[in-house]
């Protein structure tokens, strides 16, 4: 038995790819892709996303008008079924790698007791 990390990070990668959510994710993409409005529209607020966290990580101020520009884009956003698709298939994705994350690092932590 190989018990290589590397070896390891690479079946995780495969099994990843092959769930559902990840298929899920990768068809809203490319429906996405062909919807050209949709994919300039979800590109903006990306980008608007990228500029409040960034802020927040340098340690800067959000402003509720900053905070509130992001809710309400996304909820606009929201109402566009493509764009839906994309973002239900990002959350379904994100909390089963946040889920893998945090078996890996309690899995690591009962080592290191505080």
């Amino acid at each position: 038995m190989n018990d290589n990390p590397y070896d390891k990070a690479h079946e995780l990668v495969k099994a990843l790819k092959a769930d559902e959510r990840y298929q899920r994710l990768a068809a809203a993409q490319r429906i996405l892709n062909d919807d050209p409005s949709a994919k300039k529209k979800l590109g903006l607020f990306r980008n608007l996303q990228l500029e409040v966290n960034q802020a927040e990580m340098l340690g800067q101020p959000i402003t509720e008008e900053q905070a509130q520009q992001v809710a309400l884009e996304y909820a606009k956003l929201s109402r566009n079924k493509v764009i839906a698709q994309v973002f239900d298939a990002e959350a379904a994705f994100v909390q089963m790698f946040y889920d893998i994350q945090q078996i890996i690092q309690k899995g690591l932590e009962s080592d290191f007791p505080l």
